[in-house]
């Protein structure tokens, strides 16, 4: 007994070990898309054209390494999985293109605690394609969340900025990453839905890139350590964390304590320089922070209060429920958040 406590609390600390690198990460995206903007700028290029490039690079770091990690998951992948890994691989890249250039004309706070909404979308998604109504705590907590949303983002005119506006938009899309990600992980291994993800936006990127930016390695050895890091540490750490923890630990800690990333965004825009502390952000961060863990926490409590069981762990697979999975980057079924999206990798 004593030795499954203290994996299992070995176990919450590596989550929340991942939450904090991908909180950081926010820092670091923004900082490299700014560098490498400067860098194509001397080709008449800007941030999507950086952004890109960015992904790029990040994408072929990760999918390396992965693929030599786990070449047996690259090479048993059916043309079913591969067409699974694919449509998911479309939505998270999307998203992942979407959020990192609002980052851009954000702050690394605001930018986590609003792609954190998408927790609160997923449930409204389900519903509309499934057709099956989410609980009153869903709805609760999405009010919630949506409260802290215009407090946080919300100008005097009632808009939204540039920045915050993508980034609710990645949210968004994030959000229909998960769900999809819910129907099809039950039906494909971890490893396999990683990967096939990762190779996917590799391949995607490679062909898109090309036109949009000049592809260069002359990016200086800030912007090259600042990609690896991102590669290693949000996808490639958290990928391994997470199939490991999450045999140890039940799903609901696994999704709360990643969640945690938009707080450690915001701590991390503090130090930086980013993010200023403001009434406004405490409020409205607090606000979607809280409807998060009411989405998170009260159904699993309820449903422990009514068969006096204790809150869902992962099934046999090891393959926790959807919400736990994240964005800013990605890939699969044990938590399809490899990299960031409560998400931000």
């Amino acid at each position: 007994m004593v030795n499954v406590r203290r994996k299992a609390f070995v176990a919450d600390l590596a989550l929340f070990s991942v939450a904090v690198f991908w909180g950081f990460n926010f820092v670091v995206i923004k900082n490299v898309t700014e560098r490498l903007t400067h860098t194509v700028s001397h080709w008449g290029q800007g941030v999507v054209a950086a952004t890109l490039l960015y992904l790029f690079f990040r994408y072929v770091v990760a999918t390396l390494i992965f693929s030599g990690a786990q070449p047996r998951a690259l090479l048993r992948a059916s043309r079913r999985q591969w067409g699974m890994g694919g449509l998911l691989a479309a939505f998270y890249l999307t998203a992942l293109v979407v959020q990192t250039v609002g980052l851009q004309y954000t702050t690394p706070g605001k930018s986590g605690f609003i792609t954190g909404l998408s927790v609160a979308m997923v449930p409204f998604l389900y519903w509309a394609v499934a057709r099956r109504s989410p609980g009153w705590f869903q709805a609760l907590g999405a009010i919630v969340a949506t409260a802290g949303l215009g407090i946080l983002s919300l100008r005097g005119n009632l808009t939204l900025s540039w920045g915050d506006a993508l980034t609710l938009l990645g949210a968004l899309l994030y959000a229909l990453h998960i769900m999809t990600t819910g129907f099809f992980a039950p039906k494909v291994p971890p490893s396999i839905l990683a990967v096939t993800q990762m190779a996917v936006s590799t391949v995607l990127l490679a062909a898109i890139t090309p036109f949009v930016a000049h592809i260069t390695l002359a990016l200086g050895w800030q912007a090259w350590l600042e990609i690896v890091w991102t590669a290693l540490s949000g996808t490639i750490y958290a990928f391994f964390i997470q199939s490991w923890a999450q045999q140890y630990t039940t799903s609901t800690h696994a999704a709360v304590l990643l969640c945690f990333e938009s707080v450690f965004a915001a701590v991390s825009g503090v130090i930086f320089g980013m993010d200023v502390v403001t009434l406004r952000l405490i409020t409205g961060a607090s606000l979607i922070f809280g409807g998060t863990l009411i989405i998170e926490l009260l159904p699993a409590a309820h449903a422990a209060g009514d068969d006096g069981s204790a809150a869902a762990a992962p099934g046999a697979d090891g393959i926790a429920p959807p919400q736990a999975l994240s964005p800013l980057e990605t890939g699969d079924a044990a938590s399809d958040r490899h990299e960031g999206p409560c998400s931000g990798g």
